[in-house]
């Protein structure tokens, strides 16, 4: 009996279900603009939507050239570095830009201006570019400018910051909007994803040490001599994410109960619209007014929060638990290191100290020593050093500011400069401010108001209260 004939049409029925299915898992949506650039075949970045225009709409550089030097001809390594962030996020940005560019973060007012007054208080305060540079330095503006951009201003938005894991950051727009990646040190950074809040963690990429910020996380930075490390953890050196150690200090009593740094300093320097002026006060959620909750109520009764008080005495007279008081910094610069002098003090938050006093251990260290200017980028002869009298968390300092007011104080321009040139002889030796040492500061160590420290202050409240006759502190 013959076989009956039968069409085999299945294979091709598959085929086309295959092709169906491998069609709708492939092609979702159209590749993004960074996927079809060239740049993305060495340079495997992560981008957020808002920012996934392209490789070269910010870095510049040719995405189609067939070469590496074609393709980076023109490059723009840094666009958000000051010198270009104008150009590469002004254009989607402007108004947030022109605040940021004017604010202290970028003009460096507060830090250049402190410490130039201090040694020069007759005359204005140079702008961060205008810093004078002698080479070698010859003259007392010129090794205060020398000291202030190559150890000084290393975690400002000109610089991205040491060789450490925690302050390894963007530079500009990018050092508050780009993450910071704990445990690792990118230098060609991977990962591109924008935020529009800024984290704590690039506050504290350039609040760290003892500087207000630090204090707020309950941190005091240790001595830098190596008694005052912490001990080896299996024959290792604890992590430093920030190049130095810490004691580990009562918290900001904000910090304790979650909030961020942004919850109080909400408005940064690219959304003010008076140049980064404004600074947040505690009687923004703080007040004697009736209903304002228990946690916010302020007994009106109480010295320093009567009406007639708020605008003579600091809320941290009070509500500061301790505060930094740092004696005596020495700031050595030497052409040619005595290194034999400094290995004890390696570890001085500075990554450029360590690795060259490292290799001079080693027997590693070839050529000449530099250091970089962390303002223009270039590398200049010489090292600086640093090292402290005495480093110690203390119990809080009162004393008036400019305008009569109450504050606590901290001795930052207790400091001397010194600078030994290439054939060892001293140039400037302990070169020292021209006014006092004391200057006041807002601590952020907020907690119960001190019982003892409230007395004084209402003591210095009712001798001072017939027009502020300075009779200050008794």
């Amino acid at each position: 009996m013959p076989r009956k004939k039968t069409v085999k049409f299945y294979p091709i029925f598959l085929l086309s279900a295959l092709g169906l299915i491998l069609f709708c898992a492939c092609s979702p949506e159209p590749p993004s603009p960074l996927a079809k650039t060239g740049c993305n075949i060495c340079h495997k970045v992560t981008i957020d939507p808002a920012h996934d225009i392209g490789c070269t709409k910010c870095h510049k550089g040719d995405e189609k050239a067939k070469t590496l030097k074609a393709a980076h001809k023109g490059l723009i390594p840094r666009p958000a570095h000051p010198d270009h962030m104008a150009e590469a996020c002004g254009g989607c940005h402007p108004k947030e830009v022109a605040r940021a560019a004017a604010s202290r973060h970028f003009t460096l007012k507060d830090e250049i201006g402190g410490v130039w007054g201090a040694f020069f208080p007759d005359e204005p305060a140079p702008s961060v570019k205008d810093l004078p540079i002698e080479e070698p330095p010859r003259t007392e503006k010129g090794i205060v400018a020398n000291a202030l951009r190559r150890r000084c201003l290393l975690c400002h938005v000109y610089y991205e910051g040491d060789d450490y894991s925690g302050v390894r950051r963007g530079t500009g727009c990018a050092a508050c909007h780009l993450p910071i990646k704990a445990g690792t040190c990118i230098k060609g950074r991977i990962d591109h994803r924008f935020n529009l809040a800024v984290k704590d963690k690039n506050c504290l990429a350039c609040h760290y040490g003892n500087f207000v910020g630090w204090d707020y996380y309950g941190r005091f930075e240790k001595d830098y001599e190596e008694g005052y490390r912490a001990p080896l953890v299996k024959g290792r050196h604890i992590p430093r994410p920030y190049g130095i150690e810490w004691h580990e200090m009562t918290p900001d009593i904000h910090k304790k109960y979650g909030m961020t740094c942004t919850d109080c300093h909400a408005k940064g320097p690219c959304q003010r619209k008076n140049s980064g002026q404004e600074r947040p006060s505690c009687l923004g959620c703080h007040d004697t007014k009736a209903g304002a909750g228990e946690a916010r109520q302020m007994d009106p009764q109480t010295p320093g929060h009567r009406d007639s008080d708020l605008g003579r005495v600091s809320c941290e007279a009070c509500h500061a638990v301790w505060g930094f008081y740092d004696k005596g910094r020495s700031l050595v610069l030497q052409d040619n290191p005595i290194f034999d002098d400094w290995t004890y003090l390696s570890v001085q938050g500075s990554s450029e100290v360590e690795d060259v006093v490292s290799r001079y251990l080693a027997g590693a260290l070839r050529g000449p020593v530099v250091m970089l200017d962390k303002i223009n980028g270039k590398t200049r002869p010489g090292m600086w050093f640093q090292v402290f009298y005495e480093r110690r968390w203390w119990p809080v300092m009162l004393g008036e500011d400019k305008n009569g007011r109450l504050r606590v104080m901290r001795p930052l321009l207790d400091i001397s400069i010194s600078y030994l040139n290439a054939q060892g002889n001293a140039v400037f030796d302990n070169l020292k401010p021209k006014t006092p040492p004391l200057v006041p500061y807002t601590p952020h160590t907020t907690g119960a108001a001190d019982t003892f420290r409230t007395i004084a202050v209402k003591q210095w409240l009712e001798n001072t209260a017939a027009g502020h006759n300075g009779q200050g502190l008794q």
